[in-house]
């Protein structure tokens, strides 16, 4: 049971934070830990919040679960969750969140999650979400392969796979896949990527309509980066980060 005192300073806090319609609330930075975010799903006005920050609060997966099991985020939209300790086990209660279906943004960079807790997300029941980022997880490959055939992410425009231990079995699925046919912004940069997978990129018949890629820290190189230049499929690309 929350301390009546925790409720009481986390509700003072949300009161000061939403913004004037309501709809948005940011908590980024303010250190409220796995108590405070249990105290949260206590308070009042969650149902209109439709952008959620909890960027940065020391939360684990201990108090995940009563954030996923929260039935309040009726409007919840947006979801920023990075720069905590979420882990695996964070991940896999993310996953079976239920405002997760509603979601259209979901951001979990920098949470420890590793190769478990990626596929566990890969898989989720996502189905309107247009911006996913993992970035500076260490989600593997398997992640990468699981959201390449989920039909939830058949909307998703910006994918960042920044720094997530992927390698080219992966960035081959990827290129074949047909549920990303929206996808305009990829981030694969920082991954042990080589020849292959600019290859694979380039000759890629469904992800037509990436406009930007970020692929530098990679190790394509001179040829993979004039591979991805002229490719005839990927005809849409306007920029394409190497350094």
């Amino acid at each position: 049971m929350t301390e009546k005192s925790k409720l009481e300073y986390i509700s003072r806090l949300v009161t000061d934070q939403l913004n004037e319609s309501g709809d948005s609330l940011e908590m980024k930075n303010k250190f409220i830990g796995d108590e405070g975010l249990e105290a949260l799903v206590q308070v009042g006005r969650l149902e209109e919040v439709e952008n959620l920050d909890l960027s940065r609060n020391h939360l684990t997966h201990r108090s995940i679960p009563v954030l996923a099991n929260c039935t309040r985020f009726t409007s919840l939209k947006r979801l920023y969750i990075g720069e905590n300790n979420l882990g695996d086990r964070g991940a896999l209660a993310l996953a079976n969140a239920v405002f997760l279906p509603q979601l259209v943004h979901f951001d979990a960079r920098f949470n420890h999650i590793g190769e478990a807790g990626g596929v566990a997300l890969g898989k989720a029941p996502f189905k309107k979400v247009q911006v996913f980022i993992l970035q500076d997880n260490q989600t593997g490959d398997d992640c990468v392969k699981a959201l390449a055939l989920n039909p939830g992410f058949m909307h998703v425009r910006k994918l960042n796979l920044y720094r997530t231990e992927l390698s080219d079995s992966s960035i081959k699925t990827l290129a074949k896949s047909k549920v990303l046919k929206k996808l305009k912004h990829l981030n694969l940069a920082r991954n042990i990527l080589r020849l292959d997978s600019a290859v694979a990129l380039a000759k890629t018949k469904t992800l037509i309509n990436i406009e930007t890629l970020m692929m530098f820290d990679t190790f394509i190189g001179d040829k993979g980066a004039e591979a991805l230049t002229k490719s005839s499929t990927l005809s849409n690309l306007k920029t394409l980060r190497m350094t």
